[in-house]
């Protein structure tokens, strides 16, 4: 019953990890309130440390699952004949000497034993029998009762902890969750920059191609004015000589000459007259 006790207990056991540390002291007066202090600090995991085993979903081609089978772990132990003795230790004897062979063995070393007094009886062997007496009045008196006492709170506390995986199962599948939805905010959020990346630039284009119109406007206006302020100069200058010669020839003019000249003008009007 003990040993089946143990077996079913400590079964779990083997995938539990178990966090171990050691705090440092010191003398020296504290820097910070005791408030402000990690209490898990400095602590290690030495699971940590060890070589990560990762899951074979299935077994290997090379894998003798025939002469080498994956050892599991047992609920019950194994038959027993006289409360320790093997059942599959008698079974090795019914091969050779049949049902009587173990037990002719077993007389036969114990008398051999006491007979030469390779064992001796002293005192501590009448104790044992005694409190072999005592165990085994016990087992069979209590021993089942204790074993559904020790059955239950094994099923309560395998049912506390498979509870408490699928709780955790659950909150990985949920932070999962988030990371997906993460991940999508996270793809949305570069399509959002990139966006407005070329938003930038377009703004930029557009800026650059204001200001090189602004340019080519403002270079435009000064070449206009300085393509008008040449024309200005020019008819100006035309003007002012056209009525400086015209002002001289006036001045050099006599009048004999002009009176001769209108003369010639009319008599040339006349014949001009005749001929037409």
């Amino acid at each position: 019953m003990l040993s089946r006790l143990a077996t079913r207990a400590a079964q779990p056991i083997i995938s539990r990890s178990v966090v171990l540390g050691v705090r440092q002291a010191s003398s020296e007066p504290a820097k910070t309130p005791a408030s402000d202090v990690d209490p898990y600090e400095g602590l290690e995991d030495p699971a940590a440390k060890l070589p990560r085993i990762i899951a074979m979903k299935a077994e290997g081609p090379e894998r003798d699952l025939v002469n080498f089978p994956r050892p599991v772990v047992k609920m019950h132990p194994d038959p027993v004949r006289l409360g320790f003795i093997p059942e599959e230790w008698f079974d090795i004897f019914y091969k050779k000497t049949g049902v009587s062979g173990p037990y002719v063995f077993g007389a036969s070393f114990i008398t051999y034993l006491l007979s030469k007094e390779i064992y001796v009886l002293e005192h501590n062997f009448y104790n044992g029998i005694s409190f072999v007496m005592m165990m085994m009045i016990l087992h069979y008196k209590f021993g089942p009762k204790i074993a559904q006492y020790a059955d239950k709170e094994i099923d309560k506390w395998l049912a506390d902890i498979r509870e408490y995986q699928d709780y955790e199962k659950k909150a990985i599948k949920e932070n999962i969750q988030e990371i997906h939805e993460y991940l999508s905010t996270m793809d949305s959020v570069k399509d959002l920059t990139n966006a407005r990346r070329e938003t930038a630039a377009a703004a930029l284009e557009a800026t650059y191609r204001e200001w090189t119109q602004t340019a080519y406007s403002e270079a435009k206006k000064r070449l206009d004015y300085q393509l008008e302020l040449t024309n200005v100069e020019r008819r100006i200058s035309q003007k002012n000589m056209s009525s400086w010669i015209t002002e001289n020839v006036l001045k050099s003019i006599t009048p004999t000459q002009e009176a001769e000249t209108m003369k010639r003008c009319i008599s040339d009007l006349k014949s001009l007259s005749v001929s037409v």
